[in-house]
């Protein structure tokens, strides 16, 4: 009678390592093969919603901003970082805002233009320019957070609170995983998970 496949892993795993009884080395296939066939499978389909999530909601809030306020999606992101850290620099504006700094410059010049914000450098340090929103820019960042829930709103639209509450400790939690993979690099060339236990 032939071996079956999960017979011979099984055979496989208790030759490796003799400690491991058939039913433990039995749940470590189901689990391995689980991993293989369901897992990337589902979080294919995360990817790909949260990119597409992503992508809708940073399209529809230029498109608002643009209309109501005649600025740019970048522009509002900074307006939005500058009202919640005024003093920033254009570094780490790039950083937060993820595109490179000669993107974020421009964007800066042509927001000093429309006197939405000031450059000022340090006395201490005359290479560091602090960033600092003026009245105009304060106002329309106000307002635009009104736009910014009113987009949330119908993105949300349909969703229950115990589901929109179970979504955001969820992304939460994707995020700081997101933060501990930036600060533990690959190795041997897998990624180190952070599972709940």
């Amino acid at each position: 009678m032939a071996t079956s496949r999960i017979s011979k892993v099984e055979h496989d795993v208790a030759v490796r390592n003799m400690t491991i009884t058939a039913p433990t080395a039995r749940a470590a296939t189901q689990k391995a093969r689980q991993r293989r066939s369901v897992a990337p499978k589902d979080q294919d389909n995360v990817a790909h919603a949260l990119l597409r999530t992503t992508s809708a909601f940073k399209r529809l809030t230029t498109q608002r901003m643009k209309e109501e306020f005649d600025i740019t999606g970048i522009q509002a992101e900074i307006l939005m970082l500058l009202t919640a850290e005024p003093g920033m620099l254009g570094n780490d504006l790039a950083a937060v805002v993820d595109v490179n700094a000669s993107t974020v410059s421009h964007a800066l010049d042509v927001m000093e233009k429309q006197r939405l914000l000031t450059r000022r450098r340090c006395t201490q340090d005359r290479r560091v320019v602090r960033l600092a929103l003026t009245e105009k820019a304060r106002r329309i960042a106000t307002r635009s957070m009104d736009v910014t829930h009113h987009i949330l709103d119908a993105l949300t639209a349909g969703i229950s609170q115990t589901d929109l509450h179970a979504l955001r400790r969820s992304l939460e939690r994707m995020a700081r995983n997101c933060q501990m993979q930036a600060l533990s690099p690959y190795r041997n060339g897998d990624l180190r998970t952070t599972r709940k236990s």
